[in-house]
């Protein structure tokens, strides 16, 4: 199986999980309330240094932590990175996505209109980028070929926080004023809620590449898992203290 990385916000720490392991912290240093997190192909982990509106960047070989160079961040929250390795940093409180190029040609800021402390962030498979609209309770897609952006059509949204995809396309969404997580079939069929029990405001969201989904249950400082045969289990990571993000390698994770 692979690893589970959790953003420990009130820790100021990342964990490692790695399966039927205990949790170890990960050599990031300076964090203060980190929230979203993303993988790259070769392992290195970026997360979203949220208190010090900034984003870092942890190889996979060791090597030192860098600074991904973004200028400008207020409250960044959730990442996003493409198969370009172009990045996606949620502004939260400059109300904006931005762009950091993998070519280095420099930030930009992604065509948006009217988002309010955006939190999440998901690449469809068409690479077209999804947004949790936190104040606005809705979920925007802005189309990868430039179109007009829309609403997804998510119903009764209360503060969506995090965002993934599964295997399958279908999108997931943390609904946390409801304390729940909804999904929206890719085929267009009707949106259902997924089968948690007892969330309070779930925060990050991830797929493992068995399909098992993973949930930051913020307000009760826990991880639970969902495998893909049914069931709920809350993962072994003691001492948690308002899980925000969550990333797992190779899976379709997003933030």
């Amino acid at each position: 199986g692979a690893p589970l990385y959790i953003s420990d916000y009130a820790d100021n720490v990342v964990l490692r999980l790695p399966p039927g392991g205990t949790p170890a912290t990960v050599a990031a240093s300076g964090l203060t309330r980190p929230t979203g997190m993303a993988l790259d192909p070769s392992g290195d982990l970026y997360i979203a240094d949220t208190g010090n509106n900034r984003v870092v960047v942890v190889p996979a070989d060791g090597g030192p932590q860098t600074v991904v160079p973004a200028t400008g961040l207020s409250r960044p929250i959730g990442l996003a990175l493409n198969a370009e390795g172009d990045l996606y940093i949620a502004d939260s409180f400059n109300d904006r996505v931005v762009k950091i190029p993998a070519d280095g040609s420099g930030q930009v800021t992604v065509p948006t209109t009217g988002l309010l402390h955006p939190n999440g962030l998901a690449l469809d498979r068409a690479g077209s980028l999804f947004v949790a609209d936190f104040v606005n309770d809705r979920v925007v897609k802005i189309p990868a070929d430039g179109g007009p952006q829309t609403t997804v059509p998510f119903t009764g949204l209360s503060q969506p926080t995090g965002l993934a995809f599964d295997r399958r396309g279908d999108l997931f969404v943390s609904d946390s004023g409801n304390d729940r997580v909804v999904r929206l079939p890719a085929d267009g069929g009707p949106q259902r809620t997924v089968p948690a029990t007892g969330l309070n405001s779930p925060y990050g969201l991830a797929f493992d590449p068995a399909g098992s989904l993973y949930i930051a249950d913020f307000n009760n400082d826990r991880v639970v898992k969902l495998p893909v045969r049914g069931g709920q289990r809350t993962l072994p990571a003691a001492g948690l203290s308002t899980p925000a993000g969550l990333a797992v390698p190779s899976g379709r994770d997003a933030y």
